[in-house]
């Protein structure tokens, strides 16, 4: 998990709500997925007979899976390792991953930070730009499904305050 700094106190934490569905919204995507897997099992059967040449099977077949399935059902495992805390300052993010480890995200919301809330269990989303050596760019942070989204908001509010 992300470290605190020196005098940090964690405000709140918490993690996703639970339920989580399987992204759909793109159903082109996932068949198109889907039949690029198929046809990659397809390929690759046949090659089997010509040595170990069916191995260069094996990219295209990642390819599928990660548009069908990854694609599909990212969001709800993401939801499963997702630890959220805010504290005086920053909004802190941190995906923990069984085998993968810790992946961690970190905004410190201004002034100038766009907070959008938005769905039934609430997902609050925040942007800011960010000057860099290509040019601005957008930093984004979103926190999904939470059950206490009035407290959060309200402390995100407080941090910009503050921070002005």
């Amino acid at each position: 998990m992300t470290p605190l700094l020196p005098g940090e106190q964690v405000l709140w934490q918490g993690r996703p709500g639970g339920g989580v569905p399987a992204d759909l919204s793109n159903p082109g995507r996932l068949l198109f997925g889907f039949a690029f897997v198929a046809f990659s099992l397809f390929w690759m059967d046949k090659a089997m007979a010509s040595g170990p040449i069916w191995l260069g099977g094996l990219p295209f077949l990642f390819i599928g899976l990660k548009l069908s399935v990854w694609q599909a059902w990212a969001p709800r495992l993401r939801a499963k390792v997702a630890v959220y805390r805010l504290t005086e300052t920053r909004v802190l993010v941190d995906l923990v991953w069984p085998l993968i480890g810790t992946r961690s995200a970190v905004m410190s919301p201004g002034p100038s930070t766009i907070v959008e809330r938005s769905g039934g269990p609430a997902t609050i989303t925040l942007r800011h730009q960010v000057a860099g050596p290509r040019g601005n760019a957008t930093e984004s942070l979103t926190l999904l499904r939470l059950d206490e989204a009035d407290h959060v908001m309200a402390l995100i509010r407080q941090m910009q305050r503050n921070a002005a």
